[in-house]
């Protein structure tokens, strides 16, 4: 699975965990990360929140 496939997973993951409160798990993670100097795993989650947005706005997993 390449890293890109692993990002949509995880976007998909998040989705069907938390449905509206997506944004906002992302957004705690991504804060978290952040606080504790993580930047690799801010970036990661980030990108999984590039893939939700796109999920939210018809996209698809290319």
């Amino acid at each position: 699975m390449t890293r890109e496939m692993e990002r949509w997973a995880a976007a998909l993951a998040v989705d069907r965990q938390y449905g509206a409160g997506a944004e906002e798990f992302i957004a705690g993670r991504v804060k978290d990360l952040a606080i504790k100097g993580d930047e690799a795993s801010v970036m990661r989650w980030l990108a999984i929140a590039d893939c939700l947005d796109a999920l939210a706005a018809g996209g698809t997993i290319q």
